[in-house]
């Protein structure tokens, strides 16, 4: 579907990442039991979610890295998540094995730097902020995620501050820049 723009993000991010990879859960035994480990917090890891651990962006099965209609969208957000844990190797991957209200607090910083793409595209294709403040209270307020922002209200202001600000709410620098030139790619702004 986006075969040369995805295969262009992808050496894009290889040279950005040296050793950056695209794996596929479906075909990892570490993944699957990952998955299992997993499973009493969030039944969908395998088969719903995209994750990065380390250099490597793991997608549930190579067929939606393929097909899915959003997949620069999230490869994006992953990359946000890659040159995180590249800029902040040991806190990065800290704050997503351990708990406690300060961990908690960076690990939401981290998806909300990734999670301002989604939001920014879903803007422009006319999403109803509404239902985007509902998705977020979702993802930040839920066990998928570890409970990691359990405070709706805060994440309201926040989805009202993404959609006046865009990017800028959560990057900066030459990760702003490249990641507004492929977002306005993806998806136009309107006039």
């Amino acid at each position: 579907m986006h075969t040369g723009a995805l295969d262009e993000l992808c050496a894009q991010m290889q040279r950005e990442i040296p050793g950056f990879s695209v794996g596929f859960k479906d075909q990892s035994w570490h993944q699957r039991a990952l998955g299992t480990l997993l499973w009493p917090l969030n039944r969908s890891y395998v088969n719903g979610y995209v994750t990065v651990l380390g250099r490597t962006a793991w997608w549930p099965n190579e067929q939606r890295f393929r097909n899915d209609p959003k997949v620069l969208g999230t490869l994006l957000h992953e990359r946000v998540h890659l040159w995180d844990w590249r800029d902040n190797p040991l806190w990065f991957p800290a704050s997503y094995v351990l708990f406690g209200p300060v961990v908690w607090t960076k690990r939401a910083h981290w998806e909300r730097r990734g999670y301002v793409i989604d939001l920014v595209l879903q803007q422009r294709q006319g999403t109803p902020v509404e239902w985007q403040k509902k998705w977020m209270k979702q993802v930040f307020c839920g066990s998928d995620y570890g409970w990691m922002w359990p405070n709706p209200s805060a994440i309201e202001a926040w989805v009202d501050q993404v959609r006046e600000r865009g990017l800028a709410t959560e990057l900066d620098g030459a990760l702003l820049a490249s990641t507004q030139a492929w977002v306005d790619r993806i998806a136009p702004p309107r006039a």
